[in-house]
């Protein structure tokens, strides 16, 4: 039986270039055509960026007085203009608050959807809802967890842009009589540049 070796060092060479050819015709294919490429409803997140000074009120429970406090959020988009990344900072109860959000639009379930985390509880919580281009309000139903009872618990997430640099956020809870409350409103305008 016959055999034929080709040298270690041509076959390295041979092994290189194939792989290097390879790479080449990926990156142009890539360069050429995005795998994914952002829909008309992602435009709408690029309403959002930029830096907004924000007057926040929190509800600890139902019937309470709010705590008041100013805010900053800062917003960007990604490269390729499919998610919007937030950054919030204040404070709660006089406790320093940082929050980080991503935002997106998902074209096959056609929802908006949302991540967020902050520095007041280890528990992420994820957001799916809709927008009303008639009343430029988005709602979302979130679902994370109670950082007192670690139990999953929903809640309504409800935007409303009233003008290009004005814009309210709330948040509602289910409450114990079935109805919700209000736990969150935060009141943003926009920072000149």
């Amino acid at each position: 039986m016959l055999r034929f070796q080709i040298p270690s060092r041509l076959s390295q060479l041979v092994l290189t270039i194939l792989l290097a050819s390879f790479t080449c015709s990926a990156v142009a294919v890539a360069q050429e055509e995005p795998m994914f490429a952002p829909t008309e409803e992602h435009e709408l997140l690029k309403d959002d960026v930029g830096t907004w000074d924000a007057d926040m009120k929190v509800w600890p429970m139902p019937g309470s007085e709010p705590l008041t406090s100013k805010c900053t959020e800062t917003n960007e988009l990604l490269p390729g203009g499919m998610w919007a990344i937030s950054r919030f900072e204040g404070n709660v109860g006089g406790m320093p608050f940082t929050g980080c959000g991503t935002f997106g639009y998902d074209p096959t379930e056609k929802k908006y959807v949302g991540t967020w985390v902050d520095s007041m509880t280890p528990y992420l919580t994820t957001m799916k809802g809709d927008y009303e281009p008639e009343t430029k309000t988005i709602t979302l139903i979130a679902e994370g967890r109670d950082p007192m009872t670690g139990q999953v618990q929903k809640s309504k997430h409800i935007g409303r842009r009233i003008d290009d640099n004005t814009r309210m956020f709330e948040i509602y809870m289910p409450g114990e009589n079935g109805e919700d409350w209000k736990m969150l409103e935060i009141s943003y305008k926009r920072r000149a540049e």
